[in-house]
């Protein structure tokens, strides 16, 4: 009965999200632009409660090349790259930016954290020209399966599987698998697995 209702809602909510999938969708090839894709993207951000967290769902399920009908997104949260990938049972916490990424599954995610496209989405090396000018590379940011990013970090390498980011952390190098990562820039302050003394 329960995955029946599941079924049910998701459907309702791939229904009601479909003016905005599309105007995604169709604006980005017409135009050439992301510009549809962040409108509906944010328009439906902003959408509270459960509602919210169903059509999220079911946009970024129609939209990106790969996420699940199990995907959690809550308020205030959207994927700012049309091709980023999110993998099975992913949990968003409110207010976070997710730039391109390839996030494996099992990953979650505090509130207010911000994952980059990269270390160097703007270049600036040039001070003779305004910054927008000038470019940059957006780069994939892979997170593996089971990461767990704490509260308000920000993330600009990738983070292996098994990994966790504590709160605050701005990861500037990438990250290995089952390390405990914490602070500004982030380093390596344990494994996972490890007591409190590190045996």
């Amino acid at each position: 009965m329960k995955r029946v209702a599941k079924l049910v809602l998701n459907a309702l909510a791939a229904l009601a999200a479909s003016p905005f999938s599309v105007y995604a969708l169709v604006g980005q090839r017409l135009f050439g632009t992301t510009g549809p894709y962040s409108g509906a993207a944010y328009a439906l951000a902003l959408v509270p409660g459960l509602p919210g967290r169903l059509l999220r769902r079911a946009f970024y399920c129609c939209v990106l090349p790969e996420a699940h009908w199990d995907l959690d997104m809550h308020f205030g949260s959207a994927v700012t790259q049309s091709d980023a990938r999110l993998g099975p049972r992913v949990w968003i916490g409110a207010y976070c930016l997710i730039g391109r990424v390839v996030m494996e599954g099992d990953a979650l995610v505090a509130s207010r954290v911000s994952i980059l496209s990269g270390r160097r989405p703007h270049a600036f090396r040039d001070p003779s020209r305004l910054i927008a000018e000038q470019g940059g590379e957006k780069a994939v940011v892979r997170v593996g399966r089971d990461v767990w990013i704490g509260e308000g970090a920000i993330v600009m390498a990738d983070l292996g599987s098994g990994a966790v980011v504590g709160a605050g952390s701005v990861v500037v190098k990438p990250v290995e698998p089952q390390s405990v990562v914490g602070g500004n820039p982030a380093r390596c302050i344990g494994r996972r697995g490890e007591s409190a003394t590190g045996s």
